[in-house]
């Protein structure tokens, strides 16, 4: 028997993602640079997050299956994309959103997720705006809303009939601005093989260039034996590595030494 667990957090609908937000720990900008992500893809999600994390200071690479960034099916989005601003003062709210997306979706959809869509949607326009995409405007220059989709208020914001692409392109060339910065690095004709899950926490992936062939495991693996065994954890990869002493270690009290393994090795040496 497989038990689904959604790490949706405890609490309120309405509250529960402010709550585990203020609960997560922050990182010092100081240190954002101590630290590299993956991110898997260059579509929206993948380009808008890419260029956001790298200007919040964290190193990026990011690795996509085409020639270079890109995301087909988005283009087809030519209705818009909606938000719960009620510019028109129609009645629209988070929680209608969100009442209209899970009764849209035949009630199959996580309520707890859908709800955190809702209440992101606000911002995501006004980063939209800020990346250049030309949202359809009002003459009076506020950001024009029509109803779409069957909806009883007014909150699709739409750039003509080509939303998705123009949503693309402000990604990509903000994306592209921070790989010319140094922030991001692309790693294009690159196809992800495997997750490497280790205690239960993704660690890295296991990509392949699909020019050369050559398979490759990502993440930097910092591993110290206990009990004869080797615990390993992804940690910032600029840290310096030390050797640790016979005696050091977890089974002596002492904090672990950890020893650092290459960024970037073959699949059969981390098996």
């Amino acid at each position: 028997m497989i038990e689904l667990e959604s790490k949706v957090p405890a609490g309120p609908i309405e509250l529960k993602w402010d709550k585990h937000r203020f609960e997560m720990k922050l990182v010092n900008p100081a240190n954002k640079r101590k630290y590299t992500i993956l991110m898997v893809g260059s579509g929206l999600g993948g380009a808008s997050a890419a260029a956001s994390l790298s200007e919040l200071g964290y190193n990026v690479k990011c690795f996509c299956f085409q020639d270079s960034p890109r995301r087909a099916h988005s283009i087809a989005a030519q209705g818009g994309i909606n938000a719960a601003k009620n510019y028109r003062n129609d009645g629209d709210s988070i929680y209608r959103l969100f009442y209209d997306t899970v009764k849209g979706g035949d009630f199959r959809s996580r309520e707890a997720n859908v709800y955190r869509l809702a209440q992101i949607s606000v911002e995501i326009i006004d980063q939209c705006v800020a990346q250049g995409v030309p949202f359809a405007r009002e003459y009076g220059g506020v950001l024009a809303n029509r109803s779409f989709g069957g909806a009883q208020v007014s909150r699709t914001f739409y750039a003509r009939g080509q939303t998705g692409q123009q949503l693309l392109l402000g990604a990509y060339q903000q994306m592209e601005k921070e790989i010319a910065r140094g922030g991001v690095t692309m790693y294009p004709r690159t196809e992800m093989l495997d997750l490497i899950v280790i205690d239960g926490y993704a660690r890295g992936i296991v990509t392949r260039d699909m020019v050369t062939g050559q398979v490759a495991t990502w993440g930097t693996l910092w591993c110290w034996a206990r009990a004869g065994t080797a615990t390993c954890s992804i940690c910032p990869p600029t840290r310096k590595a030390r050797t640790p002493p016979p005696s050091g270690g977890p089974t002596s009290g002492e904090p672990p030494l950890p020893i650092r393994a290459s960024p970037r090795f073959t699949l059969p040496a981390f098996r």
